[in-house]
């Protein structure tokens, strides 16, 4: 056997293990510290694995007989508020080991109003707009209710944000003109807001319902097989070895698990449990490993497939498919990756910080043969996406076929024969049902190609005498994935559903139709002065708020006015969502950025500052693609632009990234000296415009940057070498 055979199985040098208390650090990332025991743990637990059971069904199956879309987001909900109460205390620190009297009374509460709401559906008080005495009343506490788990869950700024949008509703008859109006009625508020789907049962609770909760329940579930370490391997055998290694690992496997997670945080504790160890190894300092982290975790939502739940919620606000959308977000997605991968690299540069031995790596074969069925569901994700299945359904069916994955490889590993017996058990039965009831034909498919996929993996490990992954899958993983499904998705249940109080103000008062006249007239015909205007409201918008209602409030208010100024839809709406998401790294409030801060040892807000640093790379390229959206491979701009034209734009785009990264690290191959820095600020300034003109000049300036910054280091080495003899 060679050397590299050998090497193939030696035991790994890095040590890193899956995390033991990772699930309990996911379960209080938002500021649950009641930790309880015995049956109330059971309750929370058979009330979560309900939650994520009924809507893998609705997912796969449609809504249930004698269920419409309302009634779905009725129910939805109402696990979503239920469950809040029962987890999150009424404020931390209090050391809760049980679940206080008050918040089982509010949760019956809740599940009280649930049926309410669906009983009544068709009464003829809601259907004329005049409630009943219960009806107002019932109305008031759900909004009431909600506002408190918001403030739980999500924190107090989107509360307060709540408020005002709420104090508008009632005092814009006391305002100047133009945010003056006159439509203020208690009755009418409550009516709007519980009973209509202008409200709280408005499009962001209604893509929370059909979209987000099934690519949850899909990232928690690939999370539970170990997929998390295989993209942590993959990603260190390709860059581990370089400067910087691990901090560029970090990035690379962060971006690819936070394309399927969609969650920022649980992103960003996920990876970060393990590579934060591994960058501080190397020579980064706490806070800059964990603001690399809180970077790489965010910028996930932007990159395909999933997008997080901004992608689910512009499918409603733009009139393009989800295939177009995440088209359209590939490019800015992976230059804005391009930009944190550089600012790292300047990092390791100035601090001198080398990568890992090559032989402490895990080979790729090796990662392939242990994990690379895991790849599949992403693909099955993609394939169904693709021939144009509906969002839900292709992500139930690549569960489906992540399950059959999950549950079969070890036992096949185990034991063939037994193996092969469950498979064919499993097969049959779901065709059975297929059969008989009318089951997709698809979930057989899934079944089957998961079992020849699972048998040829076990097949190759043992040929390579390679040891099956970590994890074994079972019914305690599966119920974990589901549970922490669940939980995960409360941030953005309770989220959606306040952004639907906020929307529905801004449509009632007529704020929507304001704000852009407000914003168009203050800038003139200045684009560019527009677009300065609407990153510092993102940014200001989406402090302390979790993306989803940022973009929910900026495609309302902030988008229409760039589309009044002459950006194309797309363009507009992912030039909020950039910064929405942007904003979801902001100092003072990161909600990543304190949840590494405790794997890093480093203080939250000097970790945040860091994220946004390493963030803000890509800074002005939502600018480059709302002037020429070229790079957005837009559906109208189809046959348009030739391939070299893209490629050009493309380069163009990334020559200025390039530029403003060494801008903010100051720094290329030395420290830059102060015309240098100016250099490639206006460089990348000039590289916005996109004409020839400009990029000829920006290019040429970064150009001269490079030769200016390799005599300097020349001349420093060479003064070094006379010192030195």
């Amino acid at each position: 056997m060679s050397n590299k055979e050998k090497g193939l199985n030696k035991p790994e040098e890095i040590s890193y293990e899956l995390d033991p208390e990772l699930d309990e650090k996911l379960m209080g990332l938002s500021g649950s510290d009641r930790s309880v025991r015995g049956w109330m743990a059971l309750l929370i637990f058979i009330i979560t694995i309900m939650m994520s059971l009924y809507h893998l069904y609705t997912a796969g199956f449609g809504l249930m007989p004698g269920i419409g879309t309302r009634a779905h987001m009725i129910v939805h909900l109402t696990f979503g508020l239920a469950l809040v109460y029962l987890i999150f205390p009424v404020k931390k620190g209090l050391g809760q080991q049980s679940i206080a009297w008050y918040d089982f009374a509010i949760a019956l509460i809740l599940v009280f109003i649930g049926f309410y709401l669906y009983a009544n559906q068709t009464s003829p008080s809601v259907l004329s707009g005049r409630m009943t005495l219960t009806d107002t009343l019932v109305g008031i506490a759900l909004i009431v209710l909600l506002l408190e788990a918001t403030r739980r869950v999500v924190g107090k700024p989107l509360v307060i944000i709540a408020g005002v949008f709420i104090a508008y509703f009632f005092l814009g008859g006391f305002l100047p003109s133009p945010f003056r109006h006159t439509r203020a009625n208690f009755d009418s508020f409550i009516y709007e807001m519980s009973y209509t789907g202008s409200g709280i049962f408005s499009t962001p609770l209604s893509v929370s319902a059909n979209f987000v909760f099934i690519f949850i329940l899909f990232g928690a579930i690939l999370e539970a097989t170990g997929a998390g370490k295989m993209f942590i391997d993959l990603a260190l055998r390709a860059f581990g070895k370089y400067k910087g290694g691990p901090a560029k690992a970090a990035v690379v496997s962060s971006g690819m698990l936070g394309s399927i997670s969609g969650s920022s945080v649980a992103n960003a504790v996920t990876t970060g449990t393990f590579t934060i160890p591994l960058m501080k190894k190397v020579g980064f300092k706490p806070k800059v490993a964990g603001g690399i982290e809180v970077a790489s975790s965010s910028s996930g939502q932007l990159l395909p497939p999933v997008m997080g739940a901004a992608a689910f919620l512009m499918i409603e606000y733009t009139p393009y498919s989800y295939a177009e959308i995440i088209k359209s977000a590939a490019i800015p997605a992976i230059l804005s990756y391009v930009a944190i991968l550089f600012m790292v690299h300047l990092e390791a540069s100035k601090n001198n910080i080398s990568g890992l031995a090559k032989e402490s790596l895990v080979s790729f074969r090796k990662t392939m043969i242990q994990h690379g069925y895991l790849i599949l569901p992403v693909i099955t994700l993609v394939y169904f996406l693709v021939i144009g299945r509906t969002v839900p359904s292709a992500a139930f069916f690549a569960i489906v076929i992540l399950l059959t994955l999950a549950v079969l490889t070890h036992r096949i590993r185990e034991k063939v024969g037994s193996g092969i017996l469950i498979a064919v058990l499993i097969a049959a039965f779901s065709y059975f049902l297929h059969f008989q009831f009318g089951w997709r034909i698809e979930i057989t498919a899934m079944i089957v190609i998961g079992f020849f996929v699972s048998l040829f993996f076990v097949l190759m490990q043992k040929a390579f005498k390679i040891d099956a992954a970590p994890i074994r899958f079972g019914m305690k993983e599966l119920l974990g994935g589901f549970e922490l499904a669940a939980r995960n998705a409360l941030t953005v249940v309770v989220a959606c559903a306040t952004a639907g109080i906020l929307i529905g103000v801004i449509n009632l008062t007529g704020l929507s139709a304001k704000i852009p006249v407000i914003i168009v007239n203050f800038a003139g015909d200045n684009l560019y002065l527009a677009l300065a205007f609407t990153l510092v409201a993102c940014l200001i918008l989406g402090l302390g708020l979790p993306t989803t209602a940022t973009y929910v409030i900026l495609a309302a208010i902030v988008a229409p006015a760039l589309v009044q100024m002459g950006v194309p839809i797309m363009a507009a709406h992912l030039f909020v969502l950039y910064y929405g998401i942007l904003a979801d790294d902001t100092p003072p409030i990161n909600l990543p950025a304190y949840a590494v801060s405790g794997i890093a040892k480093s203080e939250p807000i000097a970790t945040g500052i860091q994220g946004f640093k390493y963030d803000s790379g890509a800074l002005l390229l939502p600018f480059v693609f709302a002037t020429n959206t070229v790079i957005l491979l837009l559906p109208e701009n189809a046959g348009i632009y030739s391939w070299p034209v893209i490629a050009q734009n493309i380069f163009t785009a990334l020559i200025g990234i390039i530029a403003f990264a060494m801008f903010i690290q100051n720094f290329l191959f030395v420290h830059f000296r102060i015309y240098e820095r100016l250099l490639a600020l206006g460089s990348a300034l000039v590289l916005i415009h996109g004409s020839l003109a400009t990029d000829i000049i920006g290019i040429s300036g970064v150009i001269l940057l490079i030769v200016l910054q390799y005599l300097r280091k020349r001349k420093d080495n060479e003064d070094k070498m006379v010192a030195t003899t």
